[in-house]
């Protein structure tokens, strides 16, 4: 556990600093008024005791104090008293916000670090997201500090890998994107995550299920269900935001049909899908929306759609029958970030026109804001020069396209959540 003292380099020194000279920790006030009802005490008992170290100070005290209606020993008790009611008050206010900067952190961050970070985040919009797998947390990682008030609406239909197994075997909703957001919106350090995303590697019916994928399951029956469980796993992990599921159905089915009219069921058979598909539904038809998921779309400030698998990622979402409608509803800026890479078996040949015409005929949604790497035609195999203008005229005219630099260097198939991050976050009513 880290502790404000004691630092292991300059740089870290230099932080500390940094983060204590920040507007707004409400740390460095009472500091200050500890120190003026230090001298304030301190020059009242000078002027009781009659210690003629400063005859300056007492006689501009004795104009501004009673005058000479008063002895010294009154007047200096009377300043006294007042520095050390100053002193008092300073004590007790830095304890109130050293103990809040404590809990803020639980620990995992000196106090000052936790104070800056919760400033940092406090005026922050009211933004939710929604998707699932890798995307979604990535957004998540870029957006994490610059808001408190973070709402992850994930889909429940994953029914692949430890996840698809756990969801079997137990009958819960699978947690693995649950993971992947907890994860991403957590303070808990690098030690707690790299813990909760190990996977077995051995271990016969261990062998492929993730620790937190673990944890979320024994939670489930514990707190008794799967919302609750994120809220407990949330706390563990020190989460600033919250993850809810779409529905609050745990057994529900993506269903595809394609070109030929062949029936597909299951996330995992919709993402493989050998053909163009026509139809996309999830059973049973009457899923139950999450209310807490409707809630926070009515009070979002911000909502970002994607990026992740359109088909199996963010559609699936968008289906359950009163998400669409809650989203056409809200006035706040909707943002579809379309993904920098097609994905092979559910969008190849895909481009970025045809990402966006695909989620907004499929679910009924109409976004505000589209939001695409600044290599425009890149998902269809084009070039920058090719693709640029047409393109531009198919889209609606009501439509705020937006072009950045999103690509993560170290790997161009993903996004990059720092620049996602500035991308996203430029966008205002």
């Amino acid at each position: 556990m880290r502790q404000d003292q004691g630092f292991s380099s300059l740089r870290e020194l230099a932080g500390w600093v940094a983060n204590m000279m920040r507007p707004g920790i409400g740390l460095k006030r009472w500091l200050a008024l500890a120190i003026v009802g230090t001298l304030t005490t301190a020059v009242g008992m000078t002027i009781a005791s009659s210690v003629s170290l400063l005859e300056t100070l007492r006689a501009l005290a004795q104009l501004s104090t009673f005058g000479g209606t008063v002895s010294d020993i009154v007047r200096g008790g009377a300043i006294s008293a007042s520095g050390l009611g100053l002193v008092l008050v300073a004590l007790f206010m830095l304890f109130r916000r050293v103990s809040f900067g404590a809990r803020y952190g639980q620990g995992h961050v000196g106090v000052v670090a936790s104070l800056a970070r919760q400033q940092s985040r406090s005026g922050g919009s009211r933004i939710v997201v929604i998707g699932g797998g890798t995307g979604q947390s990535t957004v998540l990682r870029g957006i994490r500090d610059f808001s408190d008030d973070i709402t992850a609406i994930i889909t429940v239909a994953d029914d692949g890998g430890s996840s698809g197994r756990l969801r079997s075997e137990l009958g819960i909703a699978p947690p693995g994107d649950a993971r992947q957001c907890l994860i991403a919106l957590s303070d808990s350090g690098p030690l707690l995550e790299r813990v909760f995303d190990y996977r077995f590697e051995v271990g016969g019916a261990l062998k492929g299920h993730s620790v937190g994928n673990l944890l979320l399951a024994s939670l489930v029956d514990t707190e008794g269900d799967f919302p609750k469980a994120l809220v407990a796993a949330g706390e563990l992990l020190v989460v600033h935001g919250r993850v809810v599921p779409s529905t609050i159905s745990s057994n529900v089915t993506l269903m595809g049909r394609l070109e030929n009219g062949e029936v597909l069921s299951g996330e995992s058979a919709v993402g493989t899908a050998s053909q163009p598909i026509e139809e996309l539904w999830i059973e049973p038809r009457g899923a139950e929306v999450n209310g807490d998921a409707v809630a926070a779309i009515a009070d979002a400030e911000l909502i970002i759609i994607g990026p992740g698998s359109l088909y199996t990622s963010l559609l699936p979402n968008l289906l359950v029958p009163g998400l669409a409608k809650a989203l056409q509803a809200s006035r706040a800026p909707k943002i579809y970030v379309c993904n920098v890479a097609e994905q092979p078996g559910e969008t190849q040949g895909m481009s970025e026109i045809d990402h966006l015409h695909t989620l907004e005929s499929m679910s009924g949604v109409r976004v505000t804001h589209f939001l695409v790497n600044n290599r425009l035609g890149a998902l269809a195999g084009g070039s920058n020069g090719g693709v640029d203008e047409p393109w531009r005229d198919q889209h609606r005219k009501d439509l705020t396209v937006i072009e950045a630099d999103m690509f993560d260097l170290t790997k161009t198939t993903h996004h990059d959540p720092d620049k996602l991050a500035r991308a996203l976050l430029s966008i205002r009513n």
